[in-house]
């Protein structure tokens, strides 16, 4: 049990209000430039236009969202990214019907950085995930791409369809046994 006199009360709440004001009046100086010191990474770098163009081609979804599509770019920037990227939308153009195990084979027999590029893509959009094994980085969860595609008839896992510990209650009609 919490012991709160009214007289701690009256001071937290004081402490707080004071806070507040504070970082009111000085909002311009100290806690301003704090507050704006260092813009977020998925700002700071302009994704091109065909990181996207070749994200739909990839993921054959044209509603990819934007804000996944930035924190992919950013995460994966690099000097020779756009290289890269123009690189593979090259081979995926010259090679547009070539899909699954025999696309995996013409990519093994490109140099690696492109390979793993397409890799790193299709984990990013499809998984939210990016990052080697060991040390990889979620950036992306509910507006993935495999949610995207399954969305008329599944929900994400982090949404329940009922109140909380609904399925501990017994349902009220068992389903049909096959015998």
């Amino acid at each position: 049990m919490i012991n709160l006199s009214r007289r701690r009360m009256v001071f937290g709440t004081a402490s707080v209000v004071a806070v507040g004001l504070g970082s009111q009046l000085l909002g311009s100086s100290v806690f301003g430039t704090l507050a704006h010191a260092a813009p977020p990474l998925a700002s700071a770098i302009t994704m091109p236009d065909n990181f996207m163009q070749l994200s739909k081609k990839l993921t054959a979804v044209d509603n990819l969202e934007s804000h996944l599509g930035q924190a992919l770019y950013s995460w994966l920037h690099h000097a020779e990214l756009d290289a890269q990227l123009d690189a593979l939308a090259t081979l995926l153009s010259a090679h547009s019907d070539v899909v699954g195990d025999p696309l995996h084979q013409l990519l093994a027999q490109q140099p690696a950085a492109l390979g793993q590029l397409y890799q790193q893509l299709v984990n990013g959009w499809y998984l939210g995930v990016v990052g080697q094994p060991g040390s990889q980085v979620c950036i992306g969860f509910e507006n993935i791409v495999s949610y995207e595609l399954v969305k008329d008839s599944l929900l994400p896992p982090s949404y329940a369809v009922g109140e909380p510990n609904f399925w501990i209650h017994k349902p009220d009609s068992e389903a049909p046994t096959h015998g």
